[in-house]
């Protein structure tokens, strides 16, 4: 009996200093702790592996992201961890827990804008978001400027071209917000032929069109010639420029004899009533020598319930200059309507992708941006010339802009007359 006292006393004794019970004599659990990160960062204290400890111990927890990677949270069996969002924190032992440190990647976006706006949202910076973010983006312009686009890394912007838009972050991005002035000046150097296709160039009436329109107050525009000349440009406007009331909206025209120099640059200049140039007013062009496209022909037309149907026979297309057919369209074709009695425009159209268009009879059937000008029905009685012409573009890439062809041919047109609110054919 005495020596099974002594063995009990002798495993209690070994018990207590390998800790297995307290001092109380009761039993110490200890639980196992299994830690593990994603990829991006790593677990420094303690460590990734499992690790026993002692019922109530309050572990610590280190997490450390690697470049270009932040810490998340952590999840698993996180009932006791302090902060489930902090990288330094702590995990209370109740019991056996598998706890995984998250890490995402990050990457840079870096904004900047033009003069005349800004970026309000996020702002002007280099900002760090997480892969996968959607980052919402805003450009404000200043008075007097509006915005055109954003440019750089914006193959995951949603709209480049809306002030208001998102970027989806998938790499490291550098991207403008670009901003132009509200004031413009647009100079156009192109070829007007007249006469049909069957005659050679030399046989057709033949000018350079320069046309100017601009919202700068200018008194009159100066073109240099590629030849070392120069022409005065008066103003003048038709039925084409509704928007042109001389205070706002300013329009010059004129049409030089002879034909344009290929390859050579035409520059407009704004002068004022003195005859100085006016600072940002001004503009280039350049005549590519394009081949030039057929003027309609078979012009027709037949006086239907809803006004006037206009067909003509389609000219052919030129790649890249005149496809107006196409979408986005390249060149299109034109229809005026000019009082005999007097010379003046009174009705146009312009933008048709195909050979037909009605002239509406009452000016409720006008399409926006298409019809421009008085309807048949507010016409005054008389006769009336009816005209259909061909536009056709400089091809992208090259150094010209705008028109490089008007071509018609007078011969093609249609008379028709008003009388007593009767439209005839002629």
């Amino acid at each position: 009996m005495r020596n099974r006292v002594f063995f009990v006393s002798l495993v209690v004794m070994l018990a207590v200093s390998l800790g297995l019970i307290g001092c109380g004599g009761e039993l110490v659990p200890e639980y196992n702790l299994t830690i593990s990160s994603t990829e991006g960062g790593e677990i420094t204290t303690p460590g990734d592996g499992t690790f026993g400890y002692e019922e109530g111990t309050e572990v610590p927890l280190v997490a450390l992201p690697h470049t270009g990677y932040r810490f998340v949270d952590w999840v698993g069996d996180v009932g006791t961890i302090a902060d489930v969002n902090a990288a330094s924190t702590t995990v209370t032992m109740n019991g056996d827990y598998s706890i995984t440190a998250n890490f995402v990647k990050q990457y840079g976006l870096t904004i900047s804008s033009t003069t005349g706006g800004s970026v309000t949202v996020p702002g002007e910076a280099t900002y760090a978001y997480d892969e996968g973010d959607v980052v919402n983006l805003v450009a404000q312009a200043e008075g007097g400027y509006h915005f055109v686009n954003w440019t750089g890394d914006v193959s995951s912007v949603a709209n480049v071209n809306a002030a208001i838009t998102s970027i989806t972050m998938s790499s490291n991005y550098v991207i403008t917000a670009n901003f132009a002035s509200d004031l413009y000046f647009r100079g156009d150097a192109y070829a007007a032929l007249d006469g049909p296709a069957t005659l050679s160039l030399e046989e057709r009436i033949v000018c350079v069109h320069l046309q100017i329109m601009t919202n700068i107050v200018v008194d009159s525009v100066r073109v240099d010639l590629p030849d070392g000349t120069s022409v005065i440009v008066p103003r003048g406007t038709d039925v084409f420029s509704p928007e042109v009331d001389w205070v706002t909206v300013f329009r010059f025209g004129t049409c030089a004899p002879g034909m344009p120099i290929a390859g050579g640059e035409y520059t407009f200049t704004g002068i004022d009533a003195s005859g100085e140039p006016i600072l940002g007013a001004s503009d280039t062009d350049v005549w590519v020598g394009v081949e030039p496209p057929d003027p309609p022909t078979n012009v027709r037309a037949e006086v239907t319930e809803d006004g006037i149907l206009v067909s003509w026979d389609q000219s052919p297309t030129i790649a890249g200059s005149f496809e107006p057919a196409s979408d986005p369209q390249l060149g299109n074709q034109q229809l005026w309507v000019s009082k005999i009695e007097t010379g003046e425009s009174v009705y146009g159209a312009n933008g048709m992708s195909t050979s037909s268009y009605l002239i509406p009879r009452d000016k409720a059937n006008f399409i926006q941006g298409k019809d421009r000008g008085l309807s048949l029905s507010e016409m005054e009685e008389g006769t009336y010339y009816l005209g259909v012409c061909v536009h056709s573009i400089a091809p992208e890439g090259s150094p010209g802009k705008g028109c490089e062809y008007n071509c018609s041919d007078p011969g093609q047109g249609v008379i028709f007359s008003i009388q007593d609110g009767e439209i005839t054919i002629e």
